[in-house]
């Protein structure tokens, strides 16, 4: 075959993707008259990939209707594969050119449904950004350590339900202020010892009730003054000395303590944990049996350097 040739890629009636076990993808060439556009319309052709190593490297097949670059290896019409995939009129890029010629992007179509998942480039002075969207789920997994710097700030919307798990120490430092809403109930478990300690004034404030306990004693230390208030009545210790006032003063004299509610601290949920996910490895007992055709077999029995095979030979049809 002298130079490559324009292909579509073909496949099997309400099919999007159409391969085998080694990402290889059927084509129909124009000048083909007698060909169905399906999975029989040509031999398997292997794709080139940007990198391709025993169980990694970048994958990326092209789907059914997509315009492919056919080479032949030493000009062999036997020996096709695809080497460059390309836009037309139909199949349109992924953005609106040349007014988003500045972008650089990587972005998939869902198969079988709508949506799509990207990473985008943006490399316009002045407006550079790197976008990811998944339609889905996002999954990342750091084996060590990741570090993180945000120049400018930072803004995180999450619109159902947040879990972490630190399971070691963690330091949270804020250089400015700090301001915490919440909505509802808010728990706080701690399994050691509390400690809390404000420059100048802590000030808390409850709607119906503030109730402290502790197992052994309760200790309010003030330097200068402290103030029991409540129902008309309050006790104060200061400089100058005690002093009680009230209706009434009532010292072993009947009456009984108040009683509160109590803590009901609720423990938080955990996340979901991230696994990474084992590369499937090709055993070669199974790659072994894979049936061989005439042809492959009379080369195998030979020293030539390659097996050239017809179409005709793969897909079992040859009389030769």
């Amino acid at each position: 075959m002298d130079g490559p040739q324009m292909a579509l890629v073909t496949g099997p009636e309400g099919e999007e993707i159409h391969c085998d076990q080694y990402g290889r993808v059927k084509v129909r060439f124009p000048w083909d008259r007698y060909s169905k556009n399906d999975e029989h319309s040509s031999a398997w052709l292997r794709v080139a990939q940007g990198w391709a190593g025993g169980q990694y490297g970048f994958m990326a097949l092209p789907r059914i209707g997509h315009e492919v670059i056919v080479s032949f290896l030493d000009g062999d019409p036997d020996q096709p594969i695809i080497t460059g995939r390309t836009y037309h009129a139909t199949n349109t890029p992924p953005y609106a050119l040349p007014e988003h010629k500045t972008r650089t992007t990587l972005k998939t179509k869902t198969h079988k449904g709508e949506g799509s998942n990207e990473l985008r480039f943006e490399d316009e002075a002045g407006e550079e950004q790197i976008y990811v969207h998944a339609q889905k789920d996002l999954d990342l997994l750091t084996e060590n350590n990741r570090t993180e710097v945000i120049r400018n700030d930072s803004h995180l919307t999450v619109e159902n339900h947040q879990f972490s798990h630190i399971k070691a120490a963690d330091h949270c430092t804020t250089d400015g202020e700090n301001r915490l809403s919440v909505g509802a109930d808010c728990s706080q478990t701690v399994g050691g010892t509390y400690h809390q300690k404000t420059a100048r004034t802590m000030a808390s404030e409850a709607g119906t009730e503030v109730h402290h306990k502790a197992g052994a004693k309760v200790v309010l230390d003030a330097g200068a003054e402290l103030t029991i208030s409540g129902g008309g009545s309050f006790i104060k210790l200061d400089p100058s000395g005690v002093t009680l006032s009230g209706p009434g003063i009532k010292i072993n004299s009947g009456g009984s303590p108040g009683s509160g509610s109590g803590q009901g601290a609720v423990m938080p949920g955990v996340p979901q944990v991230l696994e990474a996910e084992p590369a499937k490895v090709i055993d070669p007992v199974e790659l072994a049996e894979v049936p061989l055709t005439r042809a492959q077999y009379q080369n195998l029995m030979t020293d030539a350097p390659f097996c050239e095979e017809c179409v005709a030979c793969q897909d079992g049809v040859c009389n030769v």
